[in-house]
């Protein structure tokens, strides 16, 4: 070590040299500039006071305090800590730098900006060899589009990966939803994030009426340019909206087509009816629900009294919305339908059972308004004393309303207990 300075005055019995005015200590490949200096010869350790500037092969740092431990080839930085690298800037409040493993520690406000992001956090550590670090206590990454907070953050600059443990939430500004889960792997240069263990995304509706997605897992793919364009579910997937809400093993949310495919028993609930098949998309615009279509073993339910269900089914249908209510829905294919009529004050005056290759069902709110058959029709109104139990049921019917979900909390429960509710 070699230091320099205008003028020094010693200490003997404190062995401490006190330096002024154009410091420069040099050790290896370290420069420290100050113009106060206190080197403490047997502990071989410097501490500056008014201000310094310390600089290696890559990086520049300046501080208001700083102590030097040359044996331990330690740092210690206070008050206005400002790290100037090629690949960032960092600014912290108090910061320690160990040189054998290239890391600095941080105790404090922190945040580290570059050309692709920018990092806050209260506490954690940064390798600058390899660029990978740690950020805990209100750990932030943000970029031109997204932010990924979590109580604890890894993070590879290299990779462009980040790794959040307990409250991670990732929030989207060009699509304007919200990823959330305890435990999150995020790629910020394009690809998939995995999130996990209380999972949820959330497409915000200006209007209040957003859209709530939870499952066992959850992933968000993006582009290379950070654009958020598809979220995948999986397992024990459920979904509220005022107006839909759905059920069904895994469910994939196409963003830029704002279409929702439900795979395995989906099951979908609004207003009164239920919608189930082996397939089932959702086409939404601007929120609203444009059209639904039901892909092999459709069948339509609608809840008419306690113990009485309209019901339509077919191979194949499309369900029409209007102003988030059902105008129609054609059926295609082995079309049948049942429909209990009723007088204007509700009195129930027969049960319409009709059958054709294909049908339109129309709606008014309440209720069926008309019902258009199409080739080889059979229809008959009939009493309904006068059928058997089992006839006022089409093949393949199964009411499952007591599982649908009543609010955005109840997704996270996969199968209430049907006794505790009501039909």
């Amino acid at each position: 070590m070699t230091i320099y300075g205008d003028s020094m005055h010693y200490i003997g019995n404190r062995s401490l040299a006190k330096i002024r005015h154009n410091v420069r200590m040099i050790d290896k490949d370290m420069t420290l500039y100050t113009d106060h200096l206190d080197y403490f010869t047997k502990a071989k350790k410097a501490m500056y006071f008014n201000g310094g500037k310390i600089v290696d092969k890559e990086n520049t740092l300046t501080s208001d305090l700083g102590y030097y431990f040359s044996k331990s080839q330690a740092y210690h930085f206070r008050r206005n800590v400002v790290l100037v690298n090629p690949d960032y800037i960092m600014y912290s409040d108090t910061l320690s730098f160990k040189s054998p493993i290239s890391t600095a520690f941080f105790n404090g406000p922190t945040t580290i900006v570059s050309d692709e992001n920018s990092i806050y956090c209260k506490q954690g550590w940064y390798n600058t060899d390899n660029n990978t670090a740690s950020f805990n206590n209100q750990a932030l990454l943000q970029n031109d589009n997204q932010k990924l907070w979590a109580d604890s953050l890894y993070y590879d600059r290299n990779l462009g990966f980040g790794q959040g443990f307990e409250n991670v939430l990732l929030y989207d500004s060009i699509k304007n939803i919200y990823v959330s889960g305890n435990y999150a792997e995020h790629y910020e240069n394009g690809g998939m994030s995995f999130f996990t263990d209380h999972s949820q995304a959330i497409l915000i509706d200006e209007e209040g009426d957003s859209l709530y997605i939870h499952g066992d897992t959850l992933m968000l793919e993006t582009d290379t340019s950070q654009q958020a364009k598809t979220i995948y579910v999986f397992n024990h997937t459920q979904f509220f909206k005022n107006n839909l809400q759905g059920k069904c093993d895994s469910l994939v949310y196409y963003l830029q087509d704002s279409m929702l495919t439900m795979y395995s028993n989906p099951l979908i609930w609004g207003e009164g009816s239920q919608i189930s098949g082996k397939k089932v998309r959702v086409y939404m615009s601007n929120g609203d629900i444009n059209k639904i279509y039901i892909d092999t073993n459709s069948f339509v339910l609608q809840h008419d009294s306690l113990e009485y269900y309209n019901q339509i089914s077919g191979r194949n249908m499309l369900v029409h919305f209007k102003d988030g209510t059902m105008n129609y829905v054609d059926v295609f294919e082995n079309s049948q339908s049942i429909y209990f009529v009723r007088e204007e004050d509700s009195t129930l005056s027969g049960v319409n059972m009709g059958a054709s290759s294909d049908m339109r069902i129309e709606f008014i709110p309440g209720g069926v308004s008309n019902i258009v058959y199409l080739n080889r029709v059979k229809s008959s109104l009939n009493p309904v004393d006068k059928l058997s139990k089992r006839a006022l049921y089409l093949r393949g019917f199964k009411s499952y309303l007591y599982w649908r979900p009543r609010s955005k909390e109840e997704i996270f429960i996969w199968e209430p207990d049907k006794s505790l509710r009501d039909k």
